[in-house]
């Protein structure tokens, strides 16, 4: 019996992680969330943000959190005959992340970010 609780405590299981996400002040129409361990020590987890909401599930700890929408280009790529894509949001909330998150173990809920939008190139 001890040999099989010492196993379990070893595994972490991964939070529930919700919430929302806002960009200028209203809801994300679509995009994705990434939290990554500070240290690089954990896997990634992911979710899909549609309508501003997500849900993810997430191993506990300290978390940089990325989140990424695009949007189509003025241009058309030749290649592919349809408009190009970009970055929607600025990179301090992506490539350059400035979020963070502390996960418990449990349910995480309002786990809320806000973003700005990118000016359009042109």
């Amino acid at each position: 019996m001890l040999l099989g609780s010492l196993g379990c405590s070893s595994l972490e299981s991964p939070a529930d992680v919700s919430g929302t996400v806002l960009i200028d002040g209203v809801p994300l129409t679509e995009g994705e969330i990434i939290f990554e361990a500070s240290d690089n020590s954990k896997t990634p987890a992911a979710g899909m943000i549609k309508d501003g909401k997500y849900t993810a599930k997430v191993l506990p700890g300290m978390k940089k959190v990325k989140i990424l929408s695009s949007r189509p280009t003025s241009k058309i790529d030749p290649v592919m005959g349809a408009a190009a894509r970009e970055s929607r949001i600025g990179p301090e909330f992506n490539d350059k992340s400035t979020l963070t998150v502390d996960i418990k173990p449990g349910k995480n809920e309002q786990i809320d970010f806000q973003v700005k939008e990118l000016s359009k190139k042109k």
